[in-house]
């Protein structure tokens, strides 16, 4: 990933390290990728704590809202875990570095916290008014079976564990994609480079090969050399035999 990329994720963090710097920190995208996990299930809890339930009369579909409150509740603590499991994964990191993941989870941790509080008291006054409604409808409805009632409480409760389920299946398998591209976009990398090693591995063979035939011509020519040089002085001890020859032969032969 790119230089701009992490400066523009780490500007939300108002960390003092640079973006190279951080580029450097283990696990950093990883904590990086929590966290906008951790945003959405915040803000879809605070959208439908603000919009959705105070628009919803009683019933069902506001039962299931609370149902998925309390799902994302459930995510958002495994979240804010991996985060802290995150932060503590390296012991060699800069305590600067840690102790401003520490206090970004701290600031998650207390507006989970908040919302937990308010799904809590929703909950309860939705429970408070359904017992009343449910008091008032037993005495009312001679045909009321509790039982029934359990097994559509037990059905709903099971939709909303299959709906969290696919939630939690559906990022999962985002989170796959964006791997599986990065793997494919490595891959491809790495292809590249295979190709060049074997270009240069070809090239190093071509200049060994020409080595060779160098080392052959210049072994050939100091053969040459050193024939030319034998027969320079075989030619010069020839030369001196006659001249020594015809110098005896001037003065001492009389």
């Amino acid at each position: 990933m790119s230089i701009k990329y992490f400066k523009n994720r780490s500007q939300s963090f108002h960390f003092s390290l640079t973006p190279r710097q951080l580029l450097k920190m283990p696990g950093y995208d990883r904590f990086v990728t929590l966290v906008d996990e951790l945003r959405v299930c915040i803000s879809s809890m605070e959208r439908k704590l603000d919009r959705r339930l105070p628009t919803l009369p009683n019933g069902e579909e506001k039962k299931r809202i609370i149902r998925e409150l309390e799902g994302e509740l459930e995510e958002s603590q495994r979240l804010l875990r991996e985060m802290q499991l995150e932060a503590d994964a390296d012991l060699q990191v800069p305590s600067s570095y840690r102790q401003q993941l520490t206090t970004q989870i701290k600031d998650f941790r207390a507006q989970v916290e908040q919302l937990r509080v308010r799904v809590t008291k929703v909950k309860a006054e939705d429970q408070n008014r359904g017992t009343l409604s449910d008091g008032r409808s037993v005495n009312q409805n001679p045909f009321f079976d509790p039982q029934e009632t359990a097994n559509r409480s037990r059905l709903l409760q099971g939709r909303a564990v299959l709906e969290r389920t696919s939630d939690s299946l559906g990022r999962s398998l985002a989170i796959a994609s964006e791997t599986e591209r990065v793997g494919g976009e490595t891959v491809g990398e790495l292809h590249h480079q295979r190709e060049s090693l074997e270009h240069t591995r070809a090239r190093l063979e071509e200049t060994n090969q020409d080595l060779s035939k160098s080392r052959g011509i210049i072994r050939s020519m100091g053969r040459r050399v050193v024939t030319n040089k034998l027969f320079l002085m075989i030619i010069i001890l020839l030369e001196v035999g006659i001249l020594g020859g015809v110098v005896y032969y001037k003065y001492f032969s009389k």
